[in-house]
């Protein structure tokens, strides 16, 4: 819905069709367009913050990014559009502290979306593939978007 409409525009009946209900059921459940918004928001950081759990205590490196990335293949194994949310999210938000960091970062930015656009990408496109038997593979491309040599 957000790539056609973006959420101001789109409709709650786009909301409802892509969720496979009505749109009077998303109506009673969610009360409005913007609690919509606010409980995929809150979804959005409990899984953000899963995956941030995966990397605790460990050095900023390979490793870490390593574990990120696992963790992120899970999450969206588990809940897939989960990654094009957040890869989305770069995108809309508009929070000057968040746009400041982002923008002291940008090298760091592109390869952390190209990490997560990689990863993400290839689970939707091979949607019937089981990921556990080739999570290493998808982990090593987004440690190629992230700058880390192969280990070859």
């Amino acid at each position: 819905m957000s790539a056609r409409h973006g959420f101001v525009q789109g409709p709650v009946q786009a909301i409802a069709d892509a969720a496979g209900y009505s749109k009077a059921a998303v109506l009673k459940g969610f009360g409005s367009k913007e609690r919509i918004q606010a409980a995929v928001v809150a979804r959005t950081e409990e899984h953000i913050t899963r995956v941030a759990a995966a990397a605790a205590g460990l050095p900023v490196g390979k490793r870490r990014d390593a574990a990120l990335l696992n963790a992120l293949v899970e999450m969206i194994e588990e809940w897939p559009g989960t990654g094009a949310l957040i890869v989305g999210a770069f995108w809309l938000t508009r929070d000057p502290e968040i746009l400041e960091r982002l923008a002291q970062a940008q090298e760091r930015r592109v390869r952390v979306v190209s990490a997560i656009g990689a990863v993400t990408s290839t689970m939707m496109a091979n949607r019937d593939t089981r990921w556990t038997e080739l999570t290493d593979v998808v982990v090593a491309a987004g440690l190629g978007a992230l700058g880390h040599a192969s280990a070859t």
